[in-house]
């Protein structure tokens, strides 16, 4: 089903609504969900989804659905949504790097697209969004190895400040794998200027 949405976001286009619409009358959850995550990206304006990715009341679930489909693709007209994700992300952030759960799959999907579209999106961040960004990622950095998403380590390579090597010392991974990107993070930043 991912696959069928992301090329339905690729083609994207305002007559593919009513399908879209009219395969969520047919397919059940969880299987309708990135159809209906789709179906909030072709209907809703670049402000009614920061509107909807700021309600509190919405299911964190149904976000990180909206993360994934824009996986595929970031419109320019969306780039501005990002410190928004980024935000929520914050505020999320004390369950998010203490159990596994949808708190901890947003994080992880938010790393997920900026790492994929790094060289675009990490630069197009305002001041405050990249410390939001730094602060998250430090969190997951230092959560509980049962929660704690690598990808971290890869975020704070561009978001991160020199004392941010320290940090990742401190974590790196005993695994092979794993423990090069903590010390590809971490010879990054030490190149980094003292702040």
């Amino acid at each position: 089903m991912d696959d069928l949405t992301y090329a339905l976001w690729r083609k994207r286009h305002p007559e593919l609504i009513p399908a879209v619409r009219g395969a969520l009358e047919r397919i059940a959850p969880p299987a309708s969900e990135g159809l209906l995550a789709l179906l909030r990206l072709l209907e809703n304006s670049s402000e009614e989804l920061r509107v909807w990715i700021e309600d509190e009341s919405v299911p964190v679930e149904q976000k990180t659905k909206v993360l994934t489909v824009l996986d595929e693709e970031v419109l320019d007209e969306l780039v501005p949504l990002l410190p928004s994700f980024i935000f929520l992300a914050r505020s999320i952030i004390g369950v998010a790097s203490t159990r596994k759960g949808q708190e901890r799959r947003f994080c992880d999907r938010l790393f997920t697209l900026l790492l994929l579209h790094r060289e675009r999106l990490l630069p197009a961040l305002p001041p405050k969004a990249r410390a939001g960004l730094r602060e998250v990622a430090r969190r997951m950095v230092a959560a509980p190895e049962t929660v704690r998403i690598i990808k971290a380590a890869t975020i704070l390579e561009y978001v991160g400040h020199r004392e941010d090597a320290d940090l990742l010392a401190e974590y790196k991974s005993q695994d092979d794998v794993l423990g090069r990107v903590y010390e590809e993070a971490i010879e990054v930043l030490r190149k980094l200027p003292h702040t």
